[in-house]
C-alpha cells in the first residue's frame, strides 16, 4: 500500500500535468493532511500545500470564466468557490446600474474603444462598465435610473 506522501505527491504530479481541475475525494485533506506522527511529515506539508496552491489557481480560473467545479472536490475547496462566487455576485450586482436610453443610436466606438449601443429611445440597459455610463452621461445619451 502506498504511504500518504506518495499518494500526496502522485496526486500534485497529475495536477501539474493539465489545466483542469482533477477530481479529489471531499475528505482528501483531512485525511492526508491530519496526520502529525508521521516522520516525513515536512515534506508531505510542503507538497500539500504546494497541492492547494496549484488546485486554488484552477479554482479562480474556472471563477473568471463561470465554469461548474468537477462533481467531486475536497469540501474546502468546494466551500473556498462558493464563496468567492458569492462575492463576485454581490460585487458585480452592486456595480451594475441601470440607463435609460434618451435617443436612439447606431452603434457608437467610445474613446476607450468600448463599443455601445445600438440602442432605441427609452431602452432600458444595465452596465457595470463605468467608463461607458460616463460616455452615455457626459453625452447626455442616458439617464441613470434608480434601483
Amino acid at each position: 500500500m502506498e504511504d500518504d506522501i506518495s499518494i500526496i505527491f502522485s496526486k500534485f504530479s497529475e495536477e501539474k500535468k493539465t489545466g483542469e481541475l482533477l477530481p479529489l475525494p471531499i475528505d482528501f485533506y483531512s485525511r492526508y493532511g491530519n496526520n502529525t506522527n508521521d516522520e516525513s511529515r515536512e515534506n508531505k506539508n510542503k507538497t500539500i500545500s504546494a497541492l492547494k496552491a496549484k488546485r486554488m489557481q484552477k479554482i479562480l480560473v474556472y471563477l473568471a470564466y463561470g465554469r461548474p467545479l468537477p462533481q467531486q472536490v475536497p469540501e474546502e475547496e468546494k466551500h473556498i468557490y462558493q464563496e468567492i462566487k458569492k462575492l463576485i455576485s454581490q460585487k458585480t450586482k452592486e456595480d451594475t446600474k441601470k440607463l435609460k436610453i434618451l435617443i436612439k443610436i447606431p452603434e457608437i466606438i467610445t474613446p476607450e474603444g468600448q463599443k455601445i449601443g445600438p440602442y432605441e429611445k427609452n431602452q432600458i440597459i444595465e452596465t457595470s462598465n463605468n467608463s461607458n455610463v460616463e460616455y452615455i452621461l457626459k453625452n447626455k445619451i442616458g439617464e441613470i435610473i434608480e434601483q
